[in-house]
């Protein structure tokens, strides 16, 4: 397992820089039952890069300068409690003269992590749009089937770049084209600010409380779909934090993680019971039984 390391520290042309990371990583080691002998360890730091900085003098007159350092910490496999291992010899770098600042790149273990969180946001996602297309092809039974946010205030990203055709073919629609963030928004209209449009819907409201009925109209009117679309709004910011960090490739902090695994098993139920509404029976006669719409 190879974990690639950048730190920047003073080297006073006196220490090893080398020595020093090789110290650190022997005294982890041992705090946490790994028994490899000196030579072992001193295979396992590998330096990489180095970038040289300013010099200057320090406060007993010493020449040093700044230097940039790229390393590479070689774990076996058989090494326990590897992550524990990084995570610690990371923080007692910190801490480690003459080291300023350490910074963790490549990660085989975060790698495996994201993967799997990856693989779990994908499924949700999917269902979630799943659902979502389910609830908007029946408000707009009659409407362009690749254009059924057209009555909502979340705008696809990308919008104007978003070529139907280029959807259709695939295979896909505009809440392949949402953030987690954005599904909370979802049944609520755009406030009125163009006079024409407002006029508009003036002349094509036939009496006042036909006018009224339209001002407060939402996307989705069906009151159980549109119930589940507000159910939507309390579990995205959790989801959204950890989806961010997955797609950015860093590690969620133990906070986002807790909330995360709060929120997903309740939002997978959620979906799980709305499509169960719709499950395909077969009756004796081999005709198709599905749930009742009200």
């Amino acid at each position: 397992m190879t974990f690639e390391f950048l730190i920047f520290y003073q080297n006073a042309f006196s220490s090893s820089i080398r020595e020093t990371l090789v110290n650190v990583l022997t005294r982890v080691l041992v705090e946490n039952y790994d028994e490899f002998d000196s030579d072992e360890v001193q295979q396992m730091v590998i330096l990489r890069s180095e970038r040289l900085g300013k010099e200057a003098t320090d406060e007993a007159e010493n020449t040093v300068q700044n230097v940039l350092l790229c390393f590479a910490l070689e774990l076996p496999e058989e090494t326990n409690e590897a992550q524990t291992v990084v995570k610690e010899f990371a923080e007692a770098l910190v801490d480690t003269d003459p080291i300023s600042h350490v910074f963790k790149f490549e990660d085989p273990l975060l790698q495996a992590d994201l993967a799997h969180w990856a693989e779990e946001i994908f499924t949700l996602e999917m269902k979630l749009r799943r659902v979502l297309t389910l609830i908007y092809l029946y408000a707009y039974q009659d409407g362009d089937p690749y254009n059924l946010l057209r009555d909502e205030s979340t705008e696809p990203m990308g919008k104007k770049d978003l070529k139907s055709e280029d959807v259709k073919k695939a295979l896909e629609n505009e809440f392949f084209y949402l953030t987690f963030s954005q599904y909370r928004g979802l049944n609520k209209r755009p406030e009125i600010k163009q006079v024409t449009v407002l006029l508009e819907t003036i002349s094509s409201s036939e009496t006042y409380d036909a006018f009224r009925a339209e001002l407060n109209r939402v996307p989705v009117e069906h009151e159980e779909d549109a119930v589940f679309l507000a159910g939507l709004k309390e579990r995205m910011d959790s989801i959204e934090k950890m989806r961010n960090c997955v797609a950015h490739n860093r590690r969620p902090s133990q906070a986002v993680i807790n909330n995360y695994n709060t929120a997903r098993p309740p939002l997978n139920q959620l979906l799980d019971n709305y499509l169960n509404q719709w499950l395909w029976r077969e009756s004796v006669e081999g005709e198709s039984l599905q749930g009742n719409e009200d």
